[in-house]
């Protein structure tokens, strides 16, 4: 037998038939192939003892030889992954055969070996649940490749070495597996806050760790105590299975009684596990919240549009109650003692188009929440004021229609939330800077539309206009035209325009039976007529006629046929058109050409009455001049040719010789 202690060691080899006790301890009676080896630190009396056995056994020699054993007495080790369990050991003396063996130690103390060694071989037993998993190292470490949950035993180290002795060690060997990250299942339900006793909030699972975790739970990130007693505020109800790998799983239940105050709460769970050496870790699941039924305290009800609002504009008005669910709401418009309902959304929007006046006034807001106590107010007032503008009045009213040459004179009015100021236009031109509109001696150019335009400067968009027709009336007016129109020959074409303005709308009529093309204007008509020049329009001319009620004009129309000068070469087929009065050039021509036969015809006259003396002389080579007061003088110079010296007649006939002029 041996005993170690905490300062002394000892081994022993053979049979002990009988033992001793000595302060508590078992010692060999037989010393048979028996060695103590006794290390110091022991008391006096039982080390002079063991050292007394010694000497009497054996001599002055001592013990045959010693076997020193060391095994660690708890190992951590993980799920899956590989743990070696060393066997350290020291042998002394005489030795023989040394063999180290493994074992596994049941519950009830049974052992079964695993592996062994010898000075020839290493073996691992067949037939065990670690016969593909263990394999001893060269120092006699016993190493298993994938740990298992269900090695969680004892490990036993034997070293057996003949006449020194055997020893054996003793190592628990723990097992750790992580938990899975944590499930959560909150309530789906609207939980009430009137409910008497909690409500259940949500599981918290932990699954498949080992040992057995632990599950708390956090409230808007503060831990809350653990309560596993059932009451009316808070508490946990856990529970842990064993499942048939041997791993844990653990669920807790968290019941709460919320409030109002916890409508926007968020909650998770927490899972704490140990794993190896003692360290302590945790997982967090996802938060969630949960969904409340409270009744409402406040209802609030504004206005969701710009603070100023006017006539046209659209008004959105929101109510709300702070209960949940939502309640349905009720609108209303106040009129003196009466509610007039009107037609709202469920989800508390009221929403007013293109705003008038008359909407201007109180509204309410009814929060229809059942569940409310009766101290709650569930209605509440809003007031709107829309500004506006009257519509424009006209003093006289319109449309007005006067004589030409006439005066208008026109008021225009209005009143509204604001003082505006008022204008008149007609198109972009701005004809009175306030409400009165004053033309004096029209035209017809004054007839059209004319707007009078209010505007609020103080708000924004805030303008009411009204138009204004004005109609002159009187005899037709027609635009002047060029009193002639020539063309170069009989049957040439030309197109004769003719523009009445008058009110009512003047009717042009020709004297020629050719169809014309209309086109009407404000107050204005345009007539255009073509065709072809014959000699009974020149001598006759064509005119248009403009009538209406009050009389009739006509514009004349003279025609006229010059042939050209030098006639351009005609293409054949071609067809010239004149517009009418585009004969101008050519009657300028025609003065130009009568204007040079009438100095011709002056210049002959004076000649024939001998204003223009003429004389014989010889060519000589200077120059000679004649002056008279009353002759016009003329510069001759010789060896000019007859053409430069002016001597050829009128017509191009040469002169008598010796005349000059």
């Amino acid at each position: 037998m041996a005993r170690r202690g905490p300062m002394a060691s000892m081994s022993a080899t053979g049979q002990c038939p009988a033992c001793l006790n000595v302060e508590g301890m078992r010692w060999a009676s037989s010393l048979t192939a028996v060695c103590f080896t006794v290390e110091s630190g022991l008391p006096s009396n039982l080390q002079a003892f063991a050292n007394g056995i010694g000497r009497t056994a054996f001599g002055e020699q001592g013990c045959l030889g010693s076997v020193v054993l060391s095994v660690p007495g708890q190992l951590d080790a993980e799920v899956g992954k590989p743990v070696k369990i060393p066997c350290t050991h020291t042998i002394t003396g005489s030795t023989g055969n040394v063999m180290v063996e493994w074992f596994v130690v049941n519950k009830n103390g049974q052992r079964t070996r695993i592996a062994y060694k010898d000075a020839t071989s290493s073996v691992t037993d067949p037939a065990t649940d670690y016969s593909d998993r263990v394999t001893m190292d060269d120092d006699d470490t016993l190493s298993i490749s994938q740990v298992q949950l269900t090695d969680e035993k004892t490990f036993l180290c034997q070293v057996i070495a003949g006449a020194a002795g055997s020893q054996e060690g003793k190592t628990e060997l723990r097992v750790f597996d992580a938990p899975q990250q944590p499930d959560v299942d909150y309530n789906p339900a609207i939980l009430s806050v009137t409910e008497r006793d909690p409500s259940e909030i949500g599981t918290c699972t932990s699954r498949n760790g080992y040992p057995a975790p632990s599950i708390v739970w956090y409230k808007d990130e503060v831990l809350l105590p653990t309560v596993t007693t059932r009451n009316n505020k808070m508490y946990m109800m856990s529970r842990v299975v064993k499942e048939a790998s041997g791993l844990y799983t653990v669920t807790n239940k968290l019941y709460f009684k919320p409030s109002k105050a916890d409508k926007d709460s968020e909650y998770r769970c927490q899972v704490h596990y140990q794993m190896m050496k003692g360290m302590q870790y945790t997982l967090d699941s996802e938060p969630f919240q949960i969904t409340l039924h409270y009744h409402t305290e406040v209802v609030t009800f504004n206005v969701t549009s710009d603070a100023i609002l006017k006539e046209g504009d659209d008004v959105t008005l929101h109510c709300s109650a702070d209960g949940f669910p939502q309640p349905d709401y009720v609108f209303y418009k106040l009129e003196g003692d009466e509610e007039m309902e009107l037609s709202g959304s469920k989800d508390g929007i009221l929403v007013l188009k293109n705003l008038t006046k008359e909407q201007s006034g109180q509204y309410r807001c009814e929060a229809l929440d059942f569940d409310a106590p009766s101290e709650v107010v569930l209605k509440k007032d809003i007031s709107i004021f829309v500004n506006y503008l009257d519509p424009l009045v006209f003093n006289p009213e319109g449309p007005i229609t006067v004589r030409r040459e006439g005066d208008i004179q026109v008021s225009c009015v209005t009143q509204g939330s604001v003082t505006p100021k008022i204008m008149w236009r007609k198109g972009k031109e701005l004809v009175s800077r306030s409400g009165t509109l004053s033309l004096h001696k029209v035209n017809y150019r004054s007839s059209g539309t004319y707007v009078c335009e209010a505007i609020a400067p103080s708000i924004s968009g805030l303008v009411k206009t009204q138009q204004l027709q004005v109609f002159v009336e009187g005899k037709p007016s027609v635009q002047h035209s060029p009193p002639e129109v020539i063309v170069h020959k009989e049957g040439e074409k030309v197109t004769l325009t003719c523009v009445a303005s008058g009110h009512p709308t003047p009717k042009i009529t020709w004297n020629v039976d050719k169809n014309q093309v209309l086109e009407s204007f404000e107050n204005a008509v345009t007539s255009k007529v073509s065709l072809p020049i014959t000699s009974e329009m020149v001598q006759t001319g064509v005119m248009c006629n403009a009538t209406n009620k009050y009389g009739s004009t006509h514009r004349s129309f003279h025609l006229g046929i010059v042939p050209p000068t030098t006639a351009p070469p005609m293409t054949s087929g071609e067809n010239l058109e004149q517009q009418g009065g585009g004969g101008g050039a050519v009657i300028a021509v025609v003065v130009c050409v009568l204007l040079l036969l009438l100095v011709v015809a002056i210049l002959y006259c004076l000649h024939k009455k001998g204003k223009l003396p003429c004389g014989k002389s010889e060519k000589k080579d200077a120059v000679h001049t004649e002056v008279r007061n009353d002759d016009i003088v003329v510069e001759m110079k010789t060896g000019q040719s007859a053409e430069a010296s002016g001597l050829l007649g009128l017509n191009g006939d040469p002169r008598p010789t010796g005349v000059r002029c």
